[in-house]
């Protein structure tokens, strides 16, 4: 836990994106599934709140886009906390391991631009962000994905991505997004039972592990092309994700 701990926080407050879908495929090796993604929850809310020291005040300027896409998120989580009772705990183990290497190398072949991607011009309806048919979709299936993987930030991020923002500014208001859903996802894994006091407890004694690393990433998010750090990611998450596969 203390590995994953300050992993994922390294890569939260370095990337913003990818955290979650490391934290529970580590986890998932020592612990059961299901166990392992209501722990992950609190590991990533105590160094959600590094990020908003280290980020604070970054995501002024779109603070409201944050806002609707966490209150569409309200009802993926809810409706994503049902389906982990519904889904058996093997099948929900080699789903997290397919999950995590499918996501490393869509990613890594994006890099290359194997996967081409039209480009955005302001004349094109289809690609106004700030319409409601791209927020409330994408606000409602990252709920889900957070939920069921810790994976929102794959699905929220392809709202501001395609804004252009400053590198800091994108990282803060992911940040701050994720603030909010992994408390809410606390509250809701404590509710149906995969998540206890005591394990929120124990995620306490490491928050000098998590202000650690959070402020690593921090600074490799000053220091280091981003796109050296996401590969190096991407390889751990699949490794991670051929072990769950094949354990």
């Amino acid at each position: 836990m203390a590995v994953a701990a300050a992993a994922s926080s390294i890569i939260k407050n370095g990337a913003a994106v990818g955290s979650g879908i490391f934290l529970l495929p580590v986890l998932a090796l020592a612990f059961p599934p299901k166990i392992a993604l209501g722990l992950g929850a609190p590991i990533m809310l105590a160094s959600d709140i590094i990020g908003l020291w280290n980020y604070w005040g970054e995501w002024r300027t779109h603070a409201y886009d944050v806002l609707r896409l966490i209150i569409m998120g309200l009802f993926g989580i809810a409706l994503g906390a049902y389906f982990i009772h519904v889904i058996p705990a093997d099948i929900f183990k080699k789903g997290i391991g397919l999950f995590a290497l499918s996501f490393s190398l869509y990613h890594y072949f994006r890099d290359l631009k194997i996967f081409p991607v039209k480009p955005r011009t302001d004349d094109d309806s289809t690609h106004k962000l700030s319409d409601w048919r791209a927020w409330v979709p994408i606000g409602f299936l990252g709920g889900i994905a957070t939920v069921l993987a810790h994976a929102g930030g794959m699905v929220w991020s392809t709202y501001f991505v395609r804004k252009h923002l400053e590198k800091r500014v994108l990282v803060s208001s992911l940040i701050l997004l994720f603030s909010m859903s992994d408390l809410i996802k606390v509250i809701a894994y404590m509710k149906i039972g995969i998540l206890s006091t005591e394990s929120n407890i124990i995620v306490l004694c490491m928050i000098p592990i998590v202000v650690i690393s959070s402020n690593f990433g921090n600074m490799l998010n000053k220091k280091i092309h981003p796109i050296h750090f996401r590969r190096v990611i991407l390889a751990l998450i699949a490794f991670v994700g051929v072990n769950l596969l094949f354990s």
